[in-house]
């Protein structure tokens, strides 16, 4: 009987050190899919956030990833602060989840993030962009010129950057 315990538990050890090898081998590949995965999240995040659009009338105007105009908000050349009701008419342009930086299309410079209600919103040229709820297409200018909540509404445009400055200034200048 000492014989076959003899036999049995080296037999019992290589079996077990087989079968955990074999569940290495499984979680390993686990491992390599798992990154992958995130190797193609992190290419999809680097698609442009910023786009150029032509806008009759306008010229070349920023649009988001979806190809909606892009605006600011200010009064005298300062940045006005939507808050509130403005956020449902104004959505703000927010980076997608998991960026940290604005990236713009071909021609698109200027641009940076700041903290904002429910992520980083984009700025252009130091200010805050929005869409309009009632540009229903992309390309769509109808919030351009529009005075509400405190300021007036501009599309932003490739040529003409935002006046920062305390002097009046008029919906042509954007």
């Amino acid at each position: 009987m000492n014989i076959s315990r003899r036999i049995l538990l080296p037999s019992t050890v290589l079996i077990a050190v087989v079968g955990l090898a074999a569940c290495g081998s499984s979680s390993s590949s686990s491992t390599k899919s798992s990154t992958s995965s995130t190797t193609t999240k992190a290419a999809n995040t680097s698609t442009a956030v910023i786009k150029t659009a032509n806008a009759s009338g306008i010229g070349t105007i920023l649009v988001d990833a979806g190809g909606k105009t892009v605006y600011t908000l200010t009064k005298n050349g300062a940045a006005v602060p939507c808050t509130g009701a403005c956020l449902t008419v104004w959505p703000p342009v927010l980076l997608p989840a998991g960026t940290d930086t604005a990236t713009g299309g071909s021609g698109v410079t200027g641009l940076a993030v700041v903290s904002a209600t429910g992520g980083k919103q984009v700025t252009s040229k130091g200010l805050p962009v929005y869409t309009f709820a009632n540009d229903t297409a992309a390309g769509d200018v109808k919030g351009d010129g529009l005075s509400s909540f405190g300021g007036t509404w501009h599309a932003v445009t490739v040529t003409k950057a935002p006046v920062q400055t305390s002097s009046t200034t008029s919906s042509s200048g954007y």
